[in-house]
């Protein structure tokens, strides 16, 4: 069976990383049998070929990042739900997940996570599991912060304000929600391979624990929550 390593599971996602969440999503609506491992944090940039989550193993092969392992299992186990899908799908595909991975991640999940106190306080105890956070769990995720916020200085995040950040995300959100409109999937009336990268970063915006404007923005909106729904009723996720 395939090993899906990940961080920890947390409110109503399988891990508390979206990239992890996603290849889950999207081994589930293949119906691809998997088991998750706790990765090991303190030997993370040992274990894995990017010093980040998810990684799979499959017998023999190693694979690391989300979109690297859909990709592994499409060419593996067959193209399950995007078999039939023209080319400018597939290039529309491409495009949002994208959007996904390379923006909203960064405005609508690592700054209020990662760059918020507040937030950073609540998704601490969500990971420890207890109010009583102990010390050395502490400093390794004051370190773990560090680093996460140095690659969103580096990125150029760190320039903007939180306003700013915030407003980008809506757009993000805007665009979602006008794609799905409001019945269906994101590509249209069956989903894609796209829906477990978009299910999965709508779980880790509406569902967490955090207080942030796009958080309660993207859960305002019925086309967002109503495609949720049809989600978790057709693929239990």
């Amino acid at each position: 069976m395939i090993k899906v390593y990940g961080y920890l599971p947390g409110w109503t996602v399988p891990c508390i990383s979206p990239y992890v969440t996603k290849a889950i999503y999207y081994m589930k609506m293949a119906g691809i049998e998997h088991e998750f491992v706790n990765q090991d944090l303190t030997r993370l940039d040992q274990d894995t070929p990017h010093g980040k989550l998810p990684m799979i193993e499959d017998g023999e092969e190693k694979v690391a990042d989300s979109t690297a392992i859909i990709n592994y299992l499409k060419g593996k186990y067959g193209d399950m739900l995007d078999g039939s899908a023209s080319a400018a799908e597939k290039s529309d595909m491409h495009a949002w997940n994208r959007l996904i991975d390379e923006h909203l991640y960064w405005t609508a999940v690592i700054q209020p996570r990662w760059r918020e106190t507040p937030n950073f306080e609540i998704y601490l105890r969500v990971i420890a599991g207890t109010d009583d956070i102990p010390p050395p769990l502490r400093a390794f995720a004051d370190d773990f912060r560090h680093r996460i916020v140095m690659e969103f200085m580096e990125g150029g995040w760190g320039r903007m304000s939180g306003d700013v950040i915030y407003g980008r995300a809506r757009e993000d959100i805007d665009a979602i929600d006008a794609r799905i409109g409001g019945d269906g999937f994101l590509m249209g009336a069956e989903p894609r391979s796209i829906d477990a990268g978009i299910a999965s970063i709508l779980r880790h915006i509406i569902d967490t624990p955090f207080n942030f404007d796009t958080r309660d923005y993207a859960a305002a909106k019925p086309n967002l929550t109503g495609y949720l729904d049809r989600m978790k009723a057709r693929f239990d996720i």
